[in-house]
């Protein structure tokens, strides 16, 4: 049906594509989608960089059809690099899929702080998706609630496509593209979250500890510290995409601005942080000027990105950090030759930190590749960085108790009253380190109610709430243990909305999700508390039916079926709609004793009489 409200300009550009003296008929596509999890398709993207206003969809695909699109050289992922430029690029791919290939899949463009991100799909000609994202729109509003750029696509066994993307960004453009399986996506995902889960909590850790520190000692030196960590976790919270799903999902200006405005404000209290500790270094080679003057260039810069230009503080951010890191560690360096306290921890969190901040500053302006050491090397650095500097902290604190118990050995007169304070001091610290277990233990429990939930989710789909496969395969694996032991039977009873698709293309993803949510609310008020209502993915449910005695259960239960197909839904816009059921239904150990086996012949039965159904309401 999108066919019929495309321009007629975009037709006839898109038919000339597939015309016999078009691109796409001089060489087939070299990509072939079929069953693997997961395509990347950044280094087969051919490219266009608009300098001027923005391009149309029927004007890309006319340029892509005149060739004027950079075909890439080498399959290689940096191809879609471009550093830090403000022009509108264009992407274009074209790739066909095999006789058999996954009908449900997802395109990730997995740079978290793009701005603006189009995607167009074109299925033999025809636009089939078209999905907008981008740090400038609420989360909330984004196809997939992901922290990256994520749209979900259909595609069909057997036809060519064309795939256009627009991006645009004040910050790094860098355009990695993805196609996955929904349940690669995932476990990809697990891993990413684990490791930023690993990074935010040594960060937290951390940062409780130097406030503690601070309350303990009462050293600015130690809230400067804790200042620099929290803007940091701001800043990598913003590149990696978390500050719009858990932060502020409705306030896309600050998502924005979270990147660069939050490595600024780290700058700030990192440049102070370096003049503190380095005490007399700075002075002694006539520096003592540096670093206040890179903590006010931070802070303009955190002003330009908040009330100026956003792209000009990105470079500037980018410049500002080498000389930052360079200059700090020189000045480390000459401390380390002077054996100041805590200079050898200093000087190798600063090498960690500059090679850092040196890797991701030439990938931002496009001389390094990207790949995961690269798009990652701010955050690897800043980790090995603070923990180093914490270690530099503890041996500056070591370094200073061993004076102060050289001092009390030279003043004899005044040894008691040190030792009392001393004395005091402990009492002091032992009061707040309670304090602070006990606040642990608060984050602990916070922790364990989060892996809960956590854990809740990892078991149910998230959209109407109901089994997920995993939980499905568990259960299932559990009805046969129990049919084993006690002789009955089970039944695997497939469930595959009519229609679907249509209502999704005609009123929106949003009313398909009202309609999975309100199926699926029906589907689970049909069986017993005992059995297990699933989805399994797109407008597919699964019922797992125990104890089934005879087949009038079954016939019972497809009466129910059929009365929740009679009933209409409620749309947001107002409309009502009805869809029907295509229902296939194995018995376990009657058909099958071999749960995939039970699977298949339940699906095979349900699209039989789709199939059956199909044909009786379009017999021509």
């Amino acid at each position: 049906m999108l066919k019929f409200l495309m321009s007629a300009s975009l037709m006839m550009v898109l038919s000339a594509l597939l015309s016999p003296s078009g691109l796409a008929s001089q060489a087939s596509p070299s990509l072939l989608i079929g069953q693997d999890s997961r395509y990347a398709l950044s280094g087969q993207m051919s490219i266009y960089r608009n300098g001027t206003s923005d391009l149309t969809i029927e004007e890309a695909a006319e340029l892509y059809l005149d060739s004027q699109f950079e075909q890439p050289e080498t399959n290689d992922p940096s191809h879609t690099n471009f550093g830090l430029t403000t022009e509108e690029i264009w992407l274009g791919l074209e790739f066909s899929t095999k006789k058999e290939v996954h009908r449900y899949w997802f395109l990730e463009v997995g740079h978290a702080s793009l701005d603006d991100v189009s995607v167009y799909l074109l299925e033999n000609g025809d636009l089939v998706f078209q999905g907008r994202s981008g740090d400038l729109l609420p989360f909330v509003s984004k196809p997939v609630s992901h922290r990256n750029h994520v749209f979900p696509v259909s595609l069909s066994n057997g036809n060519d496509y064309q795939l256009f993307l627009s991006v645009r960004s004040e910050g790094t453009l860098t355009v990695p593209v993805t196609l996955w399986q929904g349940e690669a996506l995932w476990a990809s995902d697990q891993q990413t979250y684990g490791a930023l889960s690993l990074y935010y909590g040594v960060l937290l850790a951390l940062l409780v500890y130097n406030l503690f520190l601070f309350f303990s000692l009462r050293d600015l030196l130690y809230l400067t510290y804790v200042g620099f960590i929290g803007c940091l976790a701001l800043g990598q919270a913003g590149l990696s995409g978390l500050t719009g799903q858990f932060l502020w999902p409705n306030a896309p200006w600050l998502v924005h601005l979270s990147p660069t405005a939050g490595v600024a404000a780290a700058g700030v209290f990192g440049a102070l942080f370096v003049q503190r500790f380095l005490a007399g270094t700075p002075a002694r080679l006539k520096l003592g000027w540096l670093m206040p003057s890179l903590s006010v260039a931070y802070e303009l810069t955190f002003l330009t990105a908040v009330f100026g230009s956003y792209h000009l503080a990105a470079i500037a951010v980018n410049l500002i950090s080498m000389v930052f890191a360079v200059a700090a560690l020189l000045m480390g360096a000459v401390s380390l030759l002077r054996r100041e306290p805590g200079a050898r921890f200093f000087v190798l969190a600063w090498i960690s930190f500059l090679l850092g901040v040196l890797v991701i500053a030439l990938h931002n302006v496009g001389v390094l590749p990207s790949n995961s050491f690269t798009t990652n090397a701010l955050l690897i650095g800043s980790v090995t960085e603070m923990l180093l500097l914490s270690l530099a902290l503890a041996d500056r604190i070591n370094e200073l108790q061993r004076s102060r118990e050289l001092a009390q050995d030279q003043a004899l007169e005044s040894r008691q009253k040190m030792l009392e304070l001393v004395k005091e001091n402990e009492r002091y610290l032992e009061s707040r380190v309670t304090e602070r277990t006990q606040e642990l233990e608060t984050v602990n429990q916070q922790l364990r109610k989060s892996q809960q939930l956590l854990e809740e989710q990892a078991n149910h789909d998230i959209l109407t709430g109901l089994a997920n496969r995993k939980l499905l395969q568990d259960r299932l694996a559990g009805a046969k243990a129990r049919a084993k032991r006690s002789g009955d039977s089970f039944a695997l009873v497939v469930v595959d909305l009519n229609k679907f698709k249509e209502i999704n293309d005609t009123f929106g993803h949003v009313a398909g999700d009202e309609v999975l949510v309100v199926v699926g609310n029906r589907l689970n008020e049909v069986p017993r508390e005992s059995d297990t209502v699933a989805r399994i993915g797109g407008d597919e449910f699964v019922l797992l039916l125990e104890e089934i005695r005879d087949a009038h259960d079954l016939d019972r239960l497809k009466a129910k079926l059929s009365q929740v197909a009679d009933v209409p839904i409620a749309l947001p816009c107002g409309t009502e709609v009805r869809v029907g059921l295509s229902i296939g239904v194995a018995r376990y150990p009657d058909d099958s004793r071999d749960l995939e086996r039970l699977f298949s012949l339940a699906d095979a039965q349900m699209y039989r009489n789709k199939n059956k159904r199909e044909a009786e309401l379009n017999p021509n």
